[in-house]
């Protein structure tokens, strides 16, 4: 633990940034607008309509920070709540911007990446000049659920400021500005006056002022060379990771976010170590930050993203990070971590072991690791805990070869108290697969035997256990009775990547998932709307999750079915946007388009698994380091001519793949600057498309190539004629509104007659067009026009178009 926490507000210029495109600005709703400024070390986070709480890690410094303006000679305050007009994002510092009546204010939040403090400027603009007077609740105490006490609080006027302090003089902070012309004296009296303190700030010749709030001995770096370093820092990130160029600019915006987003999950402790937090928002009850602390499973969704995005450097050292704090005698992967934890003894609580299911997880993440990279070091390095933790797993296995829930246990599901889960089962399944593939890697070749024999007789037992053939669906999990729940839930959709079930009962089950009563404007629901159970509200009986949505997108171009997909992928675009710009909120309502109450606004596990979903969904990007393999098979939105994907390194290659696409032709340009590699080219083609390299599939078609990738440039060229395009309307959601996009349930083409199955929730006609070198002659169910354009009208509910074509 450092002898003391700092955290410093100082006097910053605005940046220009890299990349433009990066910036955000919002002048909707701006009190209610999350922000967040984060550091390795500190993080200044809050809804400005109840003020911004200042970190030093583990320490909170003070709360309730909020800002108010008067003129020099005058009485009576202006909040500044009431005159915040807009909020200006970037990755590296969050500006607010108050308008007066006469006046602007500019209060830039700016946090150092490898120091324990925040800086804040204001810069004033306009013919009088304006007192800043800033208040806040002074704190000084560590993370839930540690806590100090005796805490004192005294002005110090050689600092110009206020010193925070505690008896064992451990921990300390202090609250200083050159700009300070007033301030609350400190008594010690009978009658409190409040808990919060102000200081009156009044800007110097240059019309600037600054407020540092700072502990410990060192003082923070020159805050503009410490904002360049950021600034560089982000870039640097983008420039290391893999870039995805779509003609559609909020995309790009959105996928290099989801990069930053997990850089900035990236946290350092000096006495835990460095790995990824769960997310930010607001501390609620005993300094409480959301998930601003350590979460094993959380950060395995992180390391697949990371892995997804070639950031291999990052995804070891969280998998590292995860195994450092392995049960080694059980071999059990841990669950949740505090930042206050080396301040108490975190083992006595219980959150430490609590998840059978992460264990399981890890093995996955690690061997899905080992693949993209190809780093034997790491599993020369680690082999004795990757076999603790698949014999712990294997401990869980029953008489049918899959996992129960110990008693004093919990699995995925944290409501209900289950015997077993799908998702457990379905875990172990791909743990014993990961596990054969590091074991052979590491010549225990009986262990890879026995892992692969465990794994085949879970696969041949999961369909038994898992499906209900009355309701041709997946059945969640069963009680610690035996008894199988009856909810229809989302959360199974991840099985159908893994072919668990036939293609019969996938189908079936994802004909209920592609549904209105699932499907909205902004996501899918965890329970469907007709559901007995659902809730809307609830945090886990109907909400929109990202995580969950993404998965089922996923899982919806897993099983050929875009035109399912792609509408749900689409809907997370406009999360970045709803509340802190640029992060992904944990759960939204399933009724109107709205943040969940109890919902972290930037979770973590939302930018991941947006970012995984987009690179092996969407564009159907797989790297096997091993086998120098890569397998590029994208659903492009029908709307894109083209797709650029940079920095795919496949071992000691890097290759840009540069994709076009027409109604006749799908050109595929390659430059690979390193060692020849395998590539496995199968984009999806118009459906019904023919040609001599293309596979039907019920509800899309596929180009296929195999091809040999040489160092240097090469071109490849797939021809194909006729089939179809389908473009439904594009919905997007409206903050209080329902959801009231149509749905495409389903889609099939047969001698030449195309039918699309629809479900519509209101009256409001939903459109879509087609685009195909056939003639169109005729439809029904919708009319059209003679550019291939369909509108379905009439009431609500279940619809069927078809559409024929003549030769």
């Amino acid at each position: 633990m450092r002898a003391g926490a700092l955290l410093l507000f100082a006097l910053l210029s605005s940046p220009v940034l890299p990349g433009a495109e990066l910036s955000w600005s919002s002048d909707s709703a701006p009190t209610s607008r999350f922000l967040a400024v984060h550091g390795r070390r500190s993080a200044t986070f809050g809804y400005s309509e109840n003020g911004l709480e200042s970190w030093a890690y583990p320490l909170q410094i003070l709360t309730s920070f909020g800002v108010s303006f008067r003129r020099p000679q005058s009485v009576t305050e202006i909040d500044g709540k009431a005159i915040l007009r807009r909020i200006e994002y970037s990755p590296e510092a969050v500006t607010r911007i108050y308008v007066g009546p006469d006046f602007v204010v500019r209060e830039r939040i700016f946090v150092p990446l490898e120091q324990p403090g925040t800086l804040i400027t204001y810069e004033v603009q306009g013919q009088q000049p304006v007192d800043i007077i800033a208040r806040f609740t002074p704190v000084l105490d560590l993370m839930w659920p540690a806590a100090i006490g005796g805490q004192e609080i005294r002005w110090d006027a050689r600092a110009s400021g206020y010193v925070l302090s505690e008896p064992t003089h451990r921990y300390f902070a202090h609250v200083t500005s050159p700009n300070i012309v007033a301030h609350d004296e400190i008594h010690n009296a009978n009658k409190s006056s409040g808990s919060s303190v102000a200081v009156v700030l009044r800007a110097d010749a240059d019309r600037r002022a600054r407020i540092e709030i700072a502990g410990g001995p060192d003082r923070l770096a020159e805050n503009a060379v410490a904002e360049q370093a950021a600034r560089d820092h982000y870039q640097q990130v983008l420039d290391g990771a893999l870039e995805i160029e779509t003609p559609d600019a909020q995309v790009n915006r959105a996928l290099a976010w989801s990069e930053i987003a997990l850089d900035q999950a990236w946290v350092c402790s000096a006495d835990l170590g460095c790995g990824q937090v769960g997310g930010y928002g607001p501390s609620r009850r005993g300094r409480r930050p959301q998930y601003d602390w350590f979460f094993a499973g959380d950060g395995l969704v992180s390391t697949d993203a990371l892995i997804a995005s070639g950031q291999y450097a990052g995804a070891r050292q969280e998998l590292e990070f995860i195994l450092r704090y392995q049960d080694r005698q059980s071999g059990m992967i841990w669950h949740e971590l505090t930042q206050s934890a080396a301040t108490l003894n975190w083992k006595q609580y219980p959150y430490m072991y609590v998840h059978v299911g992460i264990t399981a997880d890890f093995l996955a993440a690690a061997a899905n690791y080992y693949q993209a990279s190809g780093d034997r070091d790491f599993l020369a390095t680690h082999w004795r805990a990757l076999r603790l933790a698949y014999r712990y797993s294997f401990s869980l296995l029953d008489s049918r070869g899959l996992p129960r829930i110990p008693a004093d246990k919990q699995g995925a599901n944290e409501q209900d108290a289950l015997g077993d889960e799908l998702s457990l089962s379905a875990g172990w399944v791909a743990a014993a697969d990961g596990f054969a593939a590091l074991a052979a890697a590491t010549g225990h070749q009986s262990e890879a035997r026995e892992a692969r024999a465990a794994s085949a007789r879970a696969r041949d037992a999961i369909g038994a256990r898992y499906w209900d053939e009355q309701r041709h669906y997946w059945i969640s999990g069963h009680t610690r009775s035996g008894e199988p729940t009856r909810d229809r839930e989302s959360r199974p959709a991840s099985t159908v990547k893994q072919g668990l079930f036939t293609v019969e009962q996938r189908g079936a089950a994802l004909d209920q998932l592609a549904a209105a009563d699932f499907q909205t404007d902004w996501g899918t629901r965890g329970r469907p709307s007709t559901d007995d159970r659902y809730d809307p509200n609830a945090y886990a009986s109907g909400s929109v999750w990202a995580i969950g949505s993404a998965d089922v997108a996923g899982a919806f171009w897993a099983g050929h079915r875009p035109l399912t997909a792609l509408p749900i992928w689409s809907a997370l675009l406009h999360w970045n946007s709803l509340d802190s710009l640029g992060h992904l909120h944990e759960t939204l309502a399933g009724d109107y388009y709205h943040a969940e109450i109890e919902s972290v606004p930037e979770q973590t596990w939302s930018s991941a698994s947006f970012l995984t979903t987009s690179v092996e969904g969407m564009l159907g990007l797989q790297v096997d380091a091993v086998a120098k393999h890569v397998t590029f098979a994208p659903h492009l939105p029908p709307a894109w001519a083209s797709v650029v994907v940079r920095r795919v390194r496949v071992g000691s290659s890097e290759l840009t793949l540069r994709m076009t696409q027409s109604l006749s032709a799908i050109q595929l340009q390659v430059q690979n600057r390193g060692a020849p590699v395998t590539l496995l080219f199968s984009p999806q083609l118009p459906l019904g498309a023919s040609g001599p390299q293309v596979e039907q599939n019920p509800e899309d078609t596929h180009g296929r190539m195999r091809i040999e990738v040489p160092a240097g440039e090469s071109t490849h060229t797939l021809v194909f004629s006729g089939g179809v395009v389908v473009l439904p309307a594009a919905v997007r959601p409206l903050v209080g509104e329902p959801s009231r996009g149509g749905k495409v349930t389903a889609v099939h083409l047969a001698d030449q007659v195309l039918t699309l199955e629809l479900d519509r929730v209101t009256a409001e006609p939903m459109g879509f067009e087609l685009r195909t070198p056939w003639k169109i002659a005729g439809a029904s169910g919708a009319t059209f026009t003679a550019d291939g354009h369909f509108t379905v009208s009439g009431a609500p509910g279940h619809a069927k178009v078809t559409v024929n074509f003549g030769s």
